[in-house]
C-alpha cells in the first residue's frame, strides 16, 4: 500500500460523500481523500468544507483558469516559476522579493494578483497529479519556496500589500489542504522574520508546522536537502546555466524589476460613471436585491475611497427569506483592497430566485466606506 492510499473506512467514506454532494462528481477520488485526511476522518467537517470549496472553484472560474488572461503587468512582472525536486515532484518558486509591490497594486485589482497566485498553485497541483501517475501515490504534494531577494520595506509597509497578501493566504489554507509539503523562506532578513510573527495569529497551525524560514547564510545548505544542485539554477544554489544565464529563464520568470507608472490606473478617473454611490457605515452592510427569472448573468463593479470591503452573493430560489444566513452563499464571501483599482466580476445566475449582493462593512469598528458600484444584468 502506498502511502496516499485510500483504507476500506475512507473508501466508504468517499462513496458517501459523493452520495450526499453531487456536486463533487468532477472531484477525483484522490482530491476528495486528501479533504478527508485534512478533516482527519471527521465525515460532517469534510463534507461541510468540499460543499463550500465546491461553490469556491466554480465562482473563481479555477476549472477553467488556463483560459484565464492574466494582466500583462502580472505576467512581465510578478516572477514565478516551477522546478523539481529530488524525487520529481514540483517546487513552485516564488520571487516574492523580487516584486514590486506597491506598483503591482497601483496597476492591476488585488483580485487578480490573488487569482495570478491561484492559478500557479492551480498549475503546481497538475503538475502532481502528473507525478502521481509515475509514483502510484493517491496524490503528491508540492514544495513552496518564497524568495525574498531584494525585499523591501514597502512589502511590509504597504497595507494595500499585505491586505492582497492576508487575503491569498487565507482562501489558500481553507482550500487547499495537504497540497504542499513543505514552505521554504530563503534569504529572509531580519524584518521578515518580524513580519511573520504577526501573521501566525491568522495561520492555522497545519500551515506553520510547514514553514522554515532561512538567511542568506543559511538557505543553499538548507535547499540542497530537497534538490539536486546539478538540475537547479545556479541563481538559487545549484549548479545549471542556460547559455550563461545562472537564472534559468525557460525554467523561472524572474520579472523585469519595478513596474513602469505607464501601467499605473489612475484611481480618481478609472470609474468616470458608476451606477451607485453609498456609504457604507462602520459595522454596517448594504444590500442589493436582483430577482432572476431565466438564466442572467450578474455582473459588477465596485470600489471604495479608502481601504478594503467584503463582498458576497447569496440565493433565495423560494424568494420569501429575508435572514441572509438563511440563503444559500453562490459567491463566497471575499475581502479585498479595492481604493486603488476597482474590482470587476461577475455570476452566471443560472437558477431563477433571488440573489443578494452584500457589500460589507461589518468586521470595521471606526472606518465608513464611501463605494461606487455597477451592476449590470444579461441573458445567458
Amino acid at each position: 500500500m502506498n502511502k496516499f492510499s485510500a483504507n476500506s473506512e475512507e473508501v466508504i467514506a468517499i462513496r458517501d460523500l459523493r452520495t450526499i454532494l453531487p456536486e463533487i462528481k468532477e472531484l477525483t477520488d484522490s482530491y476528495v481523500l486528501r479533504w478527508l485526511r485534512s478533516k482527519n476522518g471527521r465525515f460532517d467537517e469534510t463534507a461541510e468544507a468540499l460543499k463550500k470549496h465546491v461553490i469556491f472553484r466554480k465562482a473563481w472560474e479555477l476549472d477553467e483558469i488556463d483560459k484565464w488572461e492574466a494582466p500583462e503587468c502580472l505576467e512581465k512582472y510578478c516572477g514565478y516559476g516551477f522546478l523539481p525536486d529530488k524525487d520529481g515532484n514540483p517546487i513552485l518558486m516564488s520571487l516574492l522579493g523580487n516584486c514590486d509591490v506597491e506598483g503591482m497594486l497601483r496597476s492591476v485589482a488585488s483580485l487578480d494578483y490573488i487569482k495570478f497566485s491561484l492559478a500557479a498553485i492551480e498549475k503546481g497541483m497538475r503538475l502532481c497529479e502528473i507525478r502521481s501517475k509515475t509514483s502510484g501515490n493517491a496524490w503528491e504534494q508540492m514544495l513552496l519556496v518564497f524568495d525574498l531577494d531584494h525585499v523591501s520595506t514597502a512589502h511590509f509597509a504597504s497595507r494595500q500589500f499585505a491586505s492582497a497578501f492576508t487575503t491569498l493566504c487565507m482562501l489558500f489554507q481553507e482550500h487547499y489542504p495537504l497540497v504542499l509539503s513543505k514552505i521554504l523562506i530563503i534569504r529572509a532578513p531580519e524584518m521578515a522574520r518580524m513580519a511573520y510573527s504577526s501573521m501566525t495569529a491568522f495561520l492555522s497551525d497545519s500551515v506553520t508546522q510547514l514553514i522554515e524560514m532561512y538567511s542568506e547564510g543559511e538557505w543553499r545548505r538548507e535547499l540542497e536537502k530537497y534538490v539536486h544542485l546539478d538540475a537547479w539554477p545556479l541563481h538559487w544554489g545549484g549548479k545549471m546555466a542556460e547559455e550563461g544565464d545562472p537564472k534559468c529563464p525557460s525554467m523561472i520568470r524572474y520579472g523585469l524589476g519595478p513596474i513602469p507608472d505607464t501601467f499605473f490606473v489612475d484611481s480618481e478617473t478609472v470609474m468616470p460613471d458608476y451606477d451607485e454611490m453609498t456609504t457604507v457605515y462602520a459595522g454596517d452592510k448594504h444590500l442589493i436585491q436582483i430577482k432572476v427569472k431565466k438564466p442572467s448573468k450578474i455582473a459588477w463593479q465596485y470600489m471604495t475611497g479608502d481601504d478594503d470591503i467584503g463582498f458576497c452573493v447569496h440565493y433565495d430560489k423560494a424568494m420569501d427569506k429575508d435572514n441572509l444566513n438563511e440563503m444559500e452563499v453562490v459567491y463566497p464571501y471575499i475581502r479585498l483592497e479595492c481604493s486603488q483599482v476597482p474590482i470587476n466580476g461577475h455570476l452566471n445566475a443560472e437558477k431563477p430566485g433571488t440573489y443578494i449582493l452584500e457589500f460589507d462593512n461589518y468586521y470595521s469598528w471606526f472606518s465608513a466606506k464611501q463605494l461606487r458600484y455597477n451592476i449590470e444584468i444579461e441573458d445567458l
